[in-house]
């Protein structure tokens, strides 16, 4: 099965309040499955792309152990994220490193996942940045302290 995954994440300040998201599509360009996650407060942008990366491996790591063969293109947004994950760059922060452990053991125990990790421009990651930014809104609107009237 051939199938087509924009990831994104965003931080509010940088470190601020981070979230994460991806958007599974079929070679139609029929989504199939979303999700997004409020990270918590105190992330950074880096911290919130890697975690939609690894969410997104995840989610496809249990399909194919359910459906069998599983070619994905993965999309980002963030050039940082694509060049690490594929070694051109270097990590540095230890919590970025521990992500990309875990990401690629996951895919190291999923021989029936094949992906490939990619750039894209901003413009073309609308759906994944849209429930980044829906998810950084709810907890804004749970947490907004409004003073008391007098």
């Amino acid at each position: 099965m051939q199938v087509y995954v924009n990831i994104d994440g965003g931080s509010r300040g940088n470190p601020g309040p981070a979230a994460a998201a991806f958007v599974l599509q079929n070679s139609r360009g029929e989504v199939l499955a979303s999700k997004g996650k409020f990270l918590g407060p105190g992330l950074t942008n880096n911290f919130a792309e890697w975690s939609a990366l690894e969410g997104a491996v995840n989610a496809l790591a249990y399909l194919a152990g359910r459906y069998g063969l599983i070619e994905a293109e993965i999309r980002a947004d963030s050039e940082l994220v694509v060049e690490q994950f594929n070694r051109r760059y270097k990590i540095r922060a230890p919590a970025l490193q521990e992500i990309a452990r875990r990401v690629r053991q996951r895919l190291q125990d999923n021989p029936k996942l094949k992906i490939r990790l990619v750039h894209i421009p901003r413009n073309d990651n609308k759906l994944a940045d849209a429930i980044v930014n829906q998810e950084l809104d709810a907890w804004e609107k749970r947490n907004c302290n409004t003073a008391d009237p007098i």
